[in-house]
This record gives C-alpha cells, structure tokens and sequence, in this order.
C-alpha cells in the first residue's frame, strides 16, 4: 500500500534525524563543536531517506523543496557566520535542518529557526540574570537548531491534524 510506504519512510526520515540531533545536541554541549562527519553522515542520511521518499510517492518535487531550503538556510547562517556569532558547525548543520524543515513547508523553514533562535535568546538570557555568564560564554546552538526542527514538525502537525479534524466536523 502507498500510504504504508509513504508513512515508512517519513517515520524513517524523521528517526534519522532527531537520533542524529540527539548526537549532535550531547557533543555540541560536552566539546562545543558539532564534528564535520557527523553533520555528514546525518545529512547524507537525511537525503537519501528523502530520495526514497519521493520514489515511494512517485514525486521527485518532494526532494526540491528540502534541497533549495537546506542551500537558503545555509547561505543565511554563512552570513551570520561572516557577520559573527554563528559558527561554521552551525553553517554546515544549516544544511540538515533546512532540508528536514523542508520536508515539511517554507514556513516551517521560518518558524524552525526562529524558534532557535528565541530558545537560544531565552537560554543565553536566563544565563545572564541568573548564572552570571559573560558576552564571551559559548552558545551552543546547534543545540538550538536541532530543537527548533522538532518544535516546528510537531506544530506543523498538530496544525495538520486540527485541519484534519475540522474537516470532519463539518
């Protein structure tokens, strides 16, 4: 059944991701740093369970979307980067979670980081009213990215799932 294969892969897909975020989140914290072959081996993962996705549903336009969204939010954290405060693990981690947010739609590659960045501001905050941290304390915002991909799919399917249920309703 394609519904089955669809629902697999997307399963899949998302486990890939979120067990590599985990990594990622754990290293970022311990070493700051998110290692270049880890965001590799997640990203190359990302791709392919996309590509097999977009076979199993017999549409290629499902990996356009996450392949231009995971270049835009490169480029826009490699101006950060240039501009200062984002470091280059984040730029290449861009790539990930630019293509995840893009599985699911162009607001979703909004609003998954931006609310990165607000946690981070939260987070950063918090540490310095309450903790004392200094400008030069390290933001470990990979940490952040990978969260903020989560916060937004479960919105965006929460948002699908009242659609849904309105639906029924009427």
């Amino acid at each position: 059944d394609a519904h089955v294969g669809q629902m697999a892969t997307t399963i899949v897909l998302w486990l890939w991701f979120i067990g590599w975020a985990i990594a990622l989140a754990r290293l970022d914290i311990r070493e700051h740093r998110l290692p270049n072959r880890m965001v590799a081996i997640c990203f190359a993962g990302c791709v392919l369970a996309t590509l097999v996705h977009a076979v199993v549903i017999s549409d290629i336009t499902a990996i356009v979307t996450p392949a231009v969204a995971s270049v835009a939010a490169a480029a826009c954290f490699a101006i950060g980067h240039v501009t200062g405060g984002i470091g280059t693990g984040d730029v290449k981690f861009a790539l990930v979670t630019g293509w995840m947010l893009g599985t699911i739609s162009w607001s979703a590659v909004w609003w998954g980081h931006v609310a990165a960045f607000v946690l981070a501001g939260v987070v950063v905050t918090g540490g310095w009213l309450l903790r004392g941290w200094r400008r030069e304390h390290p933001v470990l915002f990979g940490t952040f990215m990978g969260f903020g991909v989560i916060v937004a799919s479960v919105a965006a399917l929460a948002s699908v799932s009242q659609e849904r249920a309105g639906r029924r309703c009427r």
